[in-house]
């Protein structure tokens, strides 16, 4: 099967989720002998996780890729590209305008879209008035014309089929390789006499890692005398800013770092290096950074803002209310919990991710969800 993927955005310094879903498709897809390409917006040099990959093809735009205006929107679409199916990452840039393009100009070509959460109402109402002008300009009709929505949880799923009620919604999670899971430890990162509590992913106003500061100083500063929050990731300026005032101000420099984005092996130092790993977002459609963290034998603390309910299920971490007290009560029953019981705890989620969140069989659903679509044989059980 000859596959594209369109996305908004790749590489390890710029893709975030988007970058990993794409990547881990990609090199999943070969694997099972099929044939994927990838286009996105940007320079070459994103693309310098794949080596010297002539499928992986940069599309050249107007002014600073980020933006995402590619020059072939500005084009006619070409016409028999031979692909059996096109699948768009990320919504609310012009890429959205190039797959209306190839569809319409390849006969209906079949195509799935997946917004990554772009569509859940926290991401929503971040640059509202520009969304509401995409949307009607040119996101609506892309995603009305798409044959599946493709979602990662069933939260979202729920979510999309709202919005668009007539439309297929797919459930097709987001996971983890077995090279990630497998990676041998650098014992020599793991020496510090103080815990750690890790946040790693982007520092931005959604990821609320302002609720972790209240809910330390509410609890007692004292309390976390023997740990450290380290904070890894992009950062937004002002919000960190923002951050970096609140810690001033509630006396919490001695306890709070921030690191910088890590990638690689770097990454899975800081997850091997902690005992405990926090995302307390507002919202988030999958959490990437969640499965990474369980793979990796570290229980996680997060919001019911993500789905991962499996934390409590399959007692691996504290999936807590999603507000300042059920951050509050988190850190409570992290400092109740002993070493022993946090190392049971991580290798419970170790396990769940090697049973359900694989990049090597989650491949496997992709390949059945664009066979479903392009040839209407039996229906898989991932729908919503």
């Amino acid at each position: 099967m000859k596959i594209l993927h369109l996305a908004n955005v790749l590489g390890d310094h710029k893709g975030g989720g988007v970058n990993e879903v794409v990547s881990n498709l990609y090199k999943n897809q070969k694997r099972l002998q099929h044939e994927p390409h990838i286009w996105y917006p940007g320079d070459n040099d994103d693309a310098n996780q794949f080596g010297e990959d002539e499928n992986v093809v940069a599309l050249p735009t107007f002014g600073d890729p980020k933006y995402g205006l590619v020059k072939q929107i500005f084009h006619p679409a070409p016409k028999k590209m031979h692909y059996d199916i096109v699948h768009q990452h990320g919504i609310w840039m012009p890429i959205s305008i190039l797959s209306k393009k190839l569809r319409k100009n390849n006969n209906n070509l079949a195509s799935v879209v997946q917004p990554h959460g772009y569509l859940l109402k926290h991401n929503f109402n971040i640059s509202k008035y520009k969304k509401i002008f995409a949307l009607n300009l040119f996101e609506k009709s892309n995603l009305r014309g798409t044959d599946v929505l493709v979602s990662c949880a069933s939260y979202e799923a729920q979510s999309l089929k709202n919005l668009f009620p007539q439309k297929e919604i797919a459930i097709i999670p987001n996971g983890v390789s077995l090279e990630f899971i497998n990676a041998k430890k650098r014992l020599d990162n793991c020496q510090n006499s103080k815990k750690k509590m890790l946040f790693l992913s982007q520092i931005n106003p959604i990821k609320g890692i302002e609720r972790v500061l209240r809910a330390i100083n509410s609890i007692g500063i004292e309390k976390f005398s023997h740990w450290e929050f380290t904070i890894a990731g992009y950062e937004n300026k002002s919000y960190k800013k923002l951050l970096l005032k609140m810690i001033d101000q509630l006396g919490l420099g001695d306890i709070v770092s921030f690191i910088g984005p890590k990638f690689g092996q770097d990454k899975i130092d800081e997850f091997d290096s902690a005992n405990i790993m926090i995302l307390p977002s507002f919202n988030e459609n999958f959490g990437i950074v969640v499965a990474e963290a369980l793979a990796r034998g570290l229980p996680v603390i997060t919001t019911t803002g993500t789905p991962w309910e499996e934390l409590n299920e399959k007692k691996c971490g504290f999936w807590v209310d999603n507000n300042d007290e059920g951050i509050k009560s988190g850190l409570i029953k992290l400092l109740e919990t002993t070493e022993k019981e946090l190392n049971e705890m991580g290798e419970r989620g170790r396990q769940l991710i090697q049973e359900k969140y694989l990049w090597e069989n989650i491949s496997i659903k992709s390949i059945q969800l664009y066979d479903w679509v392009i040839n209407q044989g039996n229906k898989p059980d991932f729908f919503l």
